[in-house]
């Protein structure tokens, strides 16, 4: 036992010391010094390397990256920049909404990033206090990330329950109504609060309305429609695997995988971006969300590959299963605070993924009780080194939402979507 927990230690390590020093990056590169020493130093034997997820994310960030070229991200927004504002008054509601769907359609968070300084503005025009839409919206977005088929993040996780029986259709059953419901009950506490409070409207001098109309040419458009057109069609193949053709193969019959959907039409729409949009090859991987995903691609390389060799090893397995395993086999919920507490220290969803989820499945933790507990991964509002997190704090001119504000309604809302979940599992 003391050897494992070394092991982890040194693994634990590697990854702080890399986020501190290089971010994202840093982190993957300094996984695989772990992993180096793990193989060479403590002599595990090595295991796969998670190439498979490597791919579906590289692929998604192909795609992003494609279509924020084509101006398509920045169509998106100002669409949600529209509908906010239509609704200034129920802003708190409207505001989470709105971002959990066009982060669910996108795949990435950085839509949420353009649209918060719109949030912050129209509250405030409103006379509304916007701290209550910012926190619903930075939290919804977070866990909208796991409810998307074009996010990194659960590309990685469907693809790691995947063997384990947990289809694309499962999953989406159980987080997509339980995360949205959650939003909801949050959004309405949060207005409840909000109305107590009295708004200050000594701040309205200092607010510069924004007013410029932004036009976007067709190329923009309808690079979005076949992005959120492929987006969709891996949702109805992951719902619907029969649609899939079959083919024979040395007599058996074959499907094609759901993780080769995933990945084929990503690239489709990035194709048509290139062939017939004309879309630059440069301007996709000098992109933002290229950059991004190739980073997660290399943290779920690294993490993943040395998170497996230490929790995969023969010698740790039995280690792990008479010690933390007994623990689990009473008390699975314990996962849970392991998975917070790792996420609360990573930040980022899919570099918890990596570590924690082989390691709930090396000790035969249930992979629907991993769906259930999944928006734990977004439990990085507690040490405030989020993006959307600072941003929100310095765009309320109230002074009212601070750092810790998140802290609180992060809970309720990781909580509530737990117990909604698995409320769904009952009825499937």
């Amino acid at each position: 036992m003391t050897l494992l927990l070394i092991e982890i230690t040194v693994m634990i390590a590697m990854i702080v010391y890399g986020l501190i020093k290089g971010g994202a990056l840093g982190s993957a590169v300094s996984s695989i010094v772990a992993l180096f020493i793990m193989l060479f130093i403590f002599k595990l034997p090595p295991s796969e390397p998670p190439v498979t997820a490597v791919l579906i994310i590289i692929s998604i960030g192909i795609a992003s990256g494609a279509l924020q070229a084509s101006g398509g991200m920045d169509y998106m927004i100002s669409v949600a920049t529209k509908i906010i504002r239509r609704f200034p008054k129920a802003i708190t509601l409207v505001a989470p909404l709105v971002c959990f769907l066009f982060v669910f359609g996108m795949g990435t968070a950085m839509i949420s990033l353009s649209l918060e300084p719109i949030i912050a503005e129209t509250a405030t025009k409103s006379k509304v206090n916007p701290k209550g839409a910012l926190i619903g919206s930075v939290l919804a977005s977070n866990m909208a990330l796991l409810c998307s088929p074009a996010s990194s993040s659960t590309a990685y996780v469907i693809m790691m329950l995947m063997p384990f029986g947990v289809s694309l259709i499962t999953y989406l059953t159980i987080v997509l109504p339980s995360t949205l419901a959650a939003i909801v009950i949050l959004s309405l506490i949060l207005m409840a609060i909000e109305k107590r409070v009295p708004f200050d409207e000594s701040i309205l001098d200092h607010t510069q309305e924004i007013t410029e109309e932004v036009t976007h040419d067709k190329k923009a458009k309808y690079s979005t429609f076949v992005f959120l057109g492929c987006v969709v069609a891996i949702i109805i193949f992951g719902l619907f695997p029969d649609l899939l053709p079959q083919y024979t193969v040395d007599g058996k019959s074959v499907k094609i995988k759901s993780t080769d959907v995933v990945q084929m039409f990503m690239y489709l729409s990035a194709a048509v971006n290139i062939l017939i949009f004309r879309i630059k090859s440069k301007s996709i991987l000098a992109a933002p969300a290229t950059s991004n995903a190739l980073g997660a691609s290399l943290v779920v390389l690294g993490l993943g590959w040395v998170g497996m060799t230490i929790f995969f090893s023969p010698g740790n397995q039995i280690v792990l299963q008479t010690t933390i395993g007994e623990v689990l086999a009473n008390y699975p919920w314990v996962i849970i605070l392991i998975c917070s507490f790792v996420a609360m220290i990573i930040g980022a969803q899919t570099a918890v993924a990596a570590i924690v989820f082989p390691l709930a499945l090396s000790l035969n933790i249930s992979p629907i009780f991993l769906v259930i507990m999944v928006q734990c991964l977004n439990v990085n509002f507690i040490i405030p080194a989020q993006p959307t997190l600072l941003l929100a704090c310095e765009l309320d001119r109230t002074g009212r939402t601070k750092a810790f504000s998140f802290i609180i309604p992060g809970v309720i809302i990781t909580a509530l979507s737990m117990a909604l979940a698995y409320g769904m599992t009952l009825f499937i």
